[in-house]
Parts: structure tokens; C-alpha cells; sequence
């Protein structure tokens, strides 16, 4: 991994901090992701995230009110972590593919918090009835924000000649279905299988 791509994971770390500063509620949304991503929506129970935590179901109490609102948080931060790595990216110093580049890297580091799952919660919120309506809601009103950064880059790397000449919108469609597909992988994967490098995700974009 690059410096650059370092750095763009502590960005994403330090967001996440900013938007939860509670170490406590950190804690308990982490431990729920890992428990939803598992269970499912319906399965999971309140005991379930507090084991996970390492806390009583009481204190979790403290905290959420029910599973539906740790789920419709976890989905909000999702949808907002989604577009403000693509932000951060597109704001570092390089060519536009380097900054795609460095992104992916970022994605596809095991301790990143980018990859925490939330390719996958925010997978269930559009294929599940189940979950709450809150969750749902903000699920689709931010789906498109990513898109917003990306597709910018993509045309400055179709300028520059990095980036092949194909629709944006379908360049940043296949960009995104291979991190959430890697990201569903690694949940349903108990082994250590290797994954592909950033090199490899972005074969389909560079230019021949």
C-alpha cells in the first residue's frame, strides 16, 4: 500500500471517529455490523450485539433504544462514509486514476474502516422488507452521493487518457458492484483466500 492510499485510510478512520466520538457507541456499531452482516436484520437480537460488545444488554440500552435504531445508524454512517471516501480521494494530490488507485488500496486494506461491512448493510437495506423504514429511506436518498465524486474523476482520467473511453455512470456502476462484491466476500469467507490487489480491480477501467 502506497502512503498516499495510508493516509486515506487514517482519513477514513478520523472520519468515523468525528461522526461517532463516543468510544462506547464505536464499540456497540462495530460489534452490530459484524452481528447483522452474520444474522441478518431479523435474526439479530439486542443480546446479540451486547455479547458481540462485550457489554450488558442494559448498557447498550444506554445507548440505542432498539435494534432498529443501531441498524438505521449503522446505514447512516454507511451512506455517509460511502461518499466522503470518494471526496477524500478525489481531493488528494496525483493523477485521477493514482487517486482511484489510492482509493482502492484504501478499500481493500483488511483494517479499514471503509470496508467494514457497510457495502453489505447497505446491500440489505434495498433487498430487505424487514428493515426499519428510517433506514430504508436514507439508504436511497444517499446512494447516489458516491457517484457524485467518482464519476468526475473517471472523466478527467478519459481527459488525460488513463481511463478508457466508456460511459462514466457504467465505469463507476462496475467500480463499486467489485468493492461491495470483495466486501461481501470477506464477511461470507472463513479462510484466508488472497484477494485481488487494487491493480486487478481496475483492469477493466485503464485505458489499453
Amino acid at each position: 500500500m502506497t502512503s498516499q492510499s495510508k493516509e486515506l485510510q487514517t482519513k477514513f478512520e478520523e472520519g468515523f471517529e468525528a461522526l461517532v466520538p463516543d468510544g462506547a457507541v464505536r464499540q456497540i456499531i462495530l460489534h452490530a455490523i459484524e452481528v447483522f452482516s452474520k444474522k441478518g436484520f431479523v435474526g439479530t437480537k439486542i443480546k446479540d450485539i451486547a455479547a458481540s460488545a462485550g457489554f450488558s444488554q442494559g448498557y447498550v440500552y444506554t445507548y440505542f433504544k432498539s435494534k432498529d435504531e443501531i441498524f438505521t445508524k449503522i446505514v447512516e454512517l454507511a451512506s455517509e462514509g460511502a461518499w466522503q471516501a470518494v471526496r477524500d480521494a478525489s481531493e488528494m494530490p496525483g493523477t485521477p486514476l493514482e487517486k482511484i488507485n489510492c482509493l482502492t488500496e484504501a478499500f481493500l486494506s483488511p483494517d479499514s474502516i471503509a470496508m467494514q461491512h457497510w457495502r453489505l448493510i447497505l446491500l440489505q437495506t434495498t433487498t430487505s422488507e424487514a428493515i426499519p423504514e428510517e433506514a430504508n429511506r436514507i439508504a436511497k436518498e444517499k446512494m447516489g452521493k458516491p457517484f457524485e465524486y467518482l464519476i468526475p474523476l473517471i472523466l478527467q482520467g478519459q481527459q488525460a487518457g488513463e481511463i478508457k473511453e466508456d460511459d462514466p455512470m457504467l465505469l463507476a456502476l462496475t467500480y463499486f458492484s467489485f468493492i461491495q462484491g470483495l466486501a461481501i466476500s470477506k464477511i461470507q469467507t472463513t479462510s484466508k483466500l488472497p484477494f485481488p490487489s487494487a491493480e486487478v480491480v481496475l483492469r477493466f477501467m485503464r485505458k489499453d
